[in-house]
């Protein structure tokens, strides 16, 4: 798990997917949503705001990402939303209580090679939980 300061700042890719997430609001509307590492949670507030019914979540290990969460719900005024202490490839109560999904979102998640094992048994843990849920992720070289 990376520096709480990573989930502290906005990602040009949580702009793009915000975008995304925007473009496709039809697709998103009454859906259940989780935004996986959320930070400031932009494509899930956007989500939020489109009707969907979102989830937001971080890392267990950093309450500090789970309050910027808060936040953002509070400064974006979308109280319908839910925060969970989701670390990537641990399998915790609030991972295994999560109702099944139809979209999670990604942002910029795939950024430290030491991570991707987690970050792929998370979410084939969900894609399993609904076969046809869908992972909308964006992603930057570096």
């Amino acid at each position: 798990v990376v520096h709480p300061q990573y989930g502290m700042f906005t990602w040009p890719c949580a702009l793009v997917l915000a975008q995304f997430v925007w473009h496709n609001r039809s697709l998103i509307q009454g859906k259940k949503v989780l935004e996986i590492g959320a930070g400031t949670a932009l494509p899930g507030i956007v989500a939020a705001k489109c009707g969907a019914l979102v989830s937001l979540s971080d890392s267990e290990d950093y309450p500090e990402c789970l309050a910027n969460c808060h936040k953002s719900i509070q400064a974006n005024n979308v109280q319908t939303l839910d925060v969970l202490g989701v670390t990537w490839g641990q399998y915790s109560p609030n991972l295994i209580n999560l109702p099944s999904q139809d979209i999670i979102l990604g942002s910029d998640c795939f950024y430290d090679p030491k991570d991707f094992n987690g970050i792929l048994a998370t979410i084939s843990y969900l894609l399993e939980k609904n076969q046809n849920a869908q992972f909308w992720m964006t992603y930057q070289e570096r």
